[in-house]
């Protein structure tokens, strides 16, 4: 069914497309469906090329700059970075994955975040050319590209809310029997993880932060689609700020709300919220002491009385936090395949230390006790 609804939209907007029975692996396919001509972006050349263009035009960019918060002031706006300095401006946007600022337009309670993994991989065979996308689950995919000359395989999928499931360095291992029973697995160079926002109806919220802050704007939510819908999103954004009509600005505003199904879904995704709220504060029965974690491991555990977390390093040495969320106070989860505490309530991500690594969290988790220190 999802494929013919595919087919369907493919003809109906003109796709340059076909109907295969098969495609170049030894996958059991029912029907796939081709989308001919595609191109395939590398993300940080395709980036390299906009931040030439716009460093041309007079643009500005300053890395290592944390924007914390954003004042909206009667005459401008002014962001607060978070080592003091400030910049004043007729309007902001923030593109930060996660909204650094969201105008109490409780982003984190309007999208799930979502782990996927990607192994790329020194293949035995000589790859076919395309690349590959499956309609069921678990969801898998197949692409190519070039590193130093040689070429490998890029093998993603193994999608999860952040927080929950198995351990994650399990998620690698069945990306990699996939890759093995479909390319033939010679060395894997390189692996990593990735987190996207799914939003209530699966569109992006691009536009004003609220409708009652027309100076702040927001893009996030892209589900897996950053390239593609950044590049989308940007236009929309200009198309706002300079005040020109744009056929798709109340598709994406996020300040929509369709009663049925984003009413369900936001019911769904918050009584989870409760539900890991609870369980992690209940979980004591389940926890180790520090002297059972063992190297390069992480585990909850009892510490002076209360639940921690624990890491122990290739050295030896021991890393303790208080694991309770700085966000709204869930308990968040090791993640062995980062080296991460994430939290299962609304996706923020610290390391070991509780540096934070990802939104919506701003604060680090406390550290209790570092071996290092």
């Amino acid at each position: 069914m999802p494929l013919k609804k595919e087919w369907e939209a493919y003809k109906k907007l003109g796709i340059d497309g076909e109907i295969l029975d098969r495609i170049p692996f030894t996958i059991s396919t029912t029907k796939a469906i081709k989308m001919s001509n595609q191109a395939q972006f590398h993300p940080v050349n395709y980036l390299r090329g906009l931040l030439e263009t716009f460093t041309q035009l007079g643009g500005q960019v300053f890395e290592h700059t944390v924007c914390i918060d954003v004042e909206d002031e009667e005459t401008a706006v002014k962001v607060i970075t978070k080592k003091g300095p400030t910049v004043t401006c007729q309007h902001v946007v923030a593109a930060t994955h996660f909204p650094f600022y969201d105008g109490n337009g409780l982003y984190f309670a309007r999208m799930e975040p979502e782990r996927s993994y990607t192994l790329a991989v020194k293949s035995k065979e000589t790859y076919p050319g395309g690349m590959y996308l499956s309609a069921d689950d678990p969801k898998r995919s197949l692409r190519s590209t070039e590193y130093n000359g040689e070429k490998l395989i890029l093998v993603g999928g193994e999608n999860h809310k952040t927080g929950e499931g198995i351990e994650t360095s399990k998620h690698y291992e069945h990306l990699l029997a996939f890759a093995e029973e479909t390319v033939g697995v010679d060395s894997i160079p390189f692996r990593w993880s990735a987190q996207d926002l799914l939003t209530l109806d699966k569109i992006p919220y691009i536009g004003y932060v609220t409708k009652k802050k027309t100076r702040v704007l927001v893009a996030t939510g892209f589900q897996k689609w950053g390239m593609t819908l950044g590049t989308v999103a940007g236009k929309l954004v200009t198309d706002i700020i300079c005040d020109r009509a744009n056929p798709y600005k109340e598709l994406y505003d996020p300040s929509r709300f369709h009663a049925d199904p984003s009413i369900k879904k936001f019911m769904k995704m918050n009584s989870d919220v409760a539900y890991r709220f609870f369980e992690g504060k209940l979980d004591f029965l389940q926890r180790k002491s520090v002297d059972d974690v063992g190297i390069d491991k992480g585990s909850p555990v009892h510490f002076r009385g209360s639940r921690a977390g624990a890491y122990r390093d290739v050295h030896g040495a021991v890393h303790i936090v208080d694991t309770t969320c700085t966000h709204l106070g869930c308990e968040c989860e090791w993640n062995d395949g980062e080296r991460t505490w994430d939290c299962p309530c609304h996706g923020s991500r610290f390391s070991y230390k509780g540096d934070v690594v990802e939104g919506p969290a701003d604060q680090p988790l406390h550290l209790l006790q570092s071996d290092e220190e």
